[in-house]
């Protein structure tokens, strides 16, 4: 029987959160179309004018699914979607043009910018408001609860919609691409779990009654969470002690470890909020200062790596978290009356700061990389040439970080003249491998260990001509890994030891030499790293049953003349 009942509460909901973030929920619908579309288009098709602009606007519509709600919460007035949009707009300009074949780092950017947005759901309503700390970790805990329990839901919908295809897959011998359950997903987290999760922010978030404990969750903190830190925190300081006791320099690793402990300390301090009693002030401020001389190593591990090898963005975000700790410590600490919500605060500006203007992590990074190039290139020692292997890897490795993250104009104020003949030549050279030979710094093979030589296409291939063939697939090999690409529901394809297998119903109709691929290209390509011509990384296979080209993009090969790694297209056609 049917619930009309329920179902006319769910559209309540619906039409609710509809009315109350209506720019939220378009954002997310924007979102979750172009990037099903996007999945629809070839290799060849992600280069238009069009594509990028897609792209770029998937990246401001997710920005805009946290930022309006946010914004709202902040200030409940047609002001602030005014506002919204704006900075919306702002972002949308100062992506890069080139986007898709761009920095990797975007991405991580981009999600550190999602993270501090979706911090500012934790203290924007309060921020006018002098609040206990009570009521603030109550409505910290209420919106860990709703994120939860959204993902939960839109998994066990996204589950059952799943088994349902695949029912219908086995059942009816309807092949159903992979493709269409990633699609799938996309389609309930960004339009079914974005709308229940805005359905379950209360209206008056102010008016949040303080509860107490549960037995579970007076066990989880006072058991399992405090324990943690404890331990953490010994470790942390026996290390400490051994330092001090061999004076050797802490490794790389106790950067993470005091990390991880700062983040569960921060836990646990929050966790026990409400079981916080007045004689409880010294435990308090133990978790602080034990936060704090755990940032002193984290600082010393830190501004090691940077004197070492200087700043990076990671390095920057490190040290970046290392003061952030440092400010909290002492306000905690000296603070009797502080605040939850400027924990949230100041997070969330650090982390927006950091992606903008001359001191976000880009421009420090950049700027130091500069900056250590020119030193160690202007130093008596290189014009000379009296260089040891160390500093030649030191130079190539900085010269590929500021080519790698900021392209081969980075470097103009440093080697002009290597940069103009670099273009006037229009060289195919791997843009590190020409700086250091343009240096002088000789062959890269011998002093940087290089155990391998990279072959890729000289620029894209703009169309892939299909006639004739039945499929294109993305091949992914990797030597070290055996993959299955389903071609349909009785062939498919496998890579293993160095062979691409043709299967049909568990039979091999063919087994490919990879390598066979290479023998073109051996003794014509010899450098460590070769661009070659799109029409000389093509292979093709033929047979009385199968005909397969191969359009390779990109490919490893170890000193044994064995490919370790390739990406490629393969164009596949099989006779019956």
């Amino acid at each position: 029987m049917i619930n009309f009942q329920m179902i006319d509460k769910l559209s309540q909901n619906l039409i609710g959160t509809l009315k109350r973030f209506p720019l939220a929920s378009f954002s997310a619908f924007i979102f979750t179309i172009i990037v099903i579309t996007l999945m629809e288009l070839e290799p060849y098709q992600r280069d238009s004018a069009n594509v990028i602009m897609a792209t770029k606007i998937a990246f401001v519509s997710s920005l805009g699914i946290i930022l309006f709600p946010t914004l709202r919460l902040f200030w409940s007035n047609f002001v602030m979607s005014i506002v919204g949009i704006a900075l919306l707009v702002g972002y949308y300009y100062i992506l890069p043009t080139d986007i898709i074949h761009g920095d990797s780092n975007i991405f991580f950017r981009h999600f550190l910018l999602l993270l501090a947005i979706f911090l500012m759901f934790i203290w924007t309503p309060f921020v006018n408001v002098k609040i206990s700390n009570k009521n603030i970790w109550e409505w910290t805990q209420n919106f860990i609860l709703v994120l939860v329990s959204t993902l939960f839901f839109s998994l066990i919908l996204y589950a059952g919609i799943s088994l349902a295809l695949y029912s219908i897959e086995r059942l009816f011998n309807i092949d159903i691409s992979p493709k269409r359950y990633t699609q799938l997903a996309i389609l309930v987290f960004g339009i079914y779990g974005v709308n229940l999760f805005l359905s379950q922010i209360p209206k008056y978030i102010i008016l949040l009654q303080v509860r107490t404990y549960t037995k579970a969750e007076e066990i989880f903190t006072k058991y399992i969470l405090t324990p943690l830190t404890i331990g953490y925190f010994l470790i942390l300081l026996a290390y400490s002690a051994k330092i001090l006791f061999s004076m050797q320099w802490p490794s790389g690793i106790v950067a993470w470890i005091s990390i991880l402990f700062s983040i569960i300390a921060i836990t646990t301090y929050l966790f026990w909020t409400p079981l916080w009693e007045k004689e409880n002030i010294k435990f308090k401020r133990a978790i602080w200062i034990a936060i704090l001389l755990q940032t002193v190593m984290l600082g010393l591990s830190i501004w090691m790596r940077i004197e070492e090898y200087g700043i990076t963005e990671s390095r920057y975000f490190v040290a970046l978290f290392g003061a952030w700790l440092v400010l909290m410590s002492f306000y905690f600490i000296f603070i009797k009356e502080a605040s939850y919500k400027w924990l949230f605060v100041t997070l969330t500006i650090l982390l927006i700061g950091s992606q903008f203007g001359k001191y976000s992590a880009t421009e420090v990074s950049k700027q130091n990389q500069i900056h250590r190039l020119k030193k160690i290139i202007s130093d008596d020692k290189f014009i000379n040439q009296e260089l040891d292997t160390k500093d030649k890897k030191s130079i190539y490795s900085t010269v590929k970080y500021l080519y790698s993250h900021h392209g081969v104009d980075s470097l103009n104020s440093v080697t002009p003249q290597i940069i103009k003949k670099y273009k006037d030549t229009n060289s195919t050279t791997y843009f590190p491998d020409f700086v250091a030979k343009e240096l002088g710094l000789g062959d890269i093979s011998k002093w940087n260990g290089v155990k391998y030589r990279l072959f890729f296409i000289d620029g894209n291939r703009e169309i892939i001509n299909i006639d004739g063939y039945k499929y294109l697939i993305d091949f992914h090999y990797d030597k070290n890994f055996d993959k299955t690409y389903n071609i349909d529901k009785n062939l498919s394809i496998k890579s293993e030891a160095e062979h691409l297998n043709v299967i049909q119903n568990g039979k091999i109709l063919a087994s490919i030499n990879l390598n066979d691929i290479l023998k073109p290209l051996n003794s014509k390509y010899t450098e460590y790293s070769n661009s070659v011509p799109p029409n000389k990384m093509e292979y093709i296979y033929k047979d009385d049953r199968l005909d397969i080209k191969f359009l390779v993009n990109y490919m490893r090969v170890a000193d044994d003349s064995n490919i370790t790694s390739m990406d490629t297209n393969i164009l596949f056609r099989y006779i019956e």
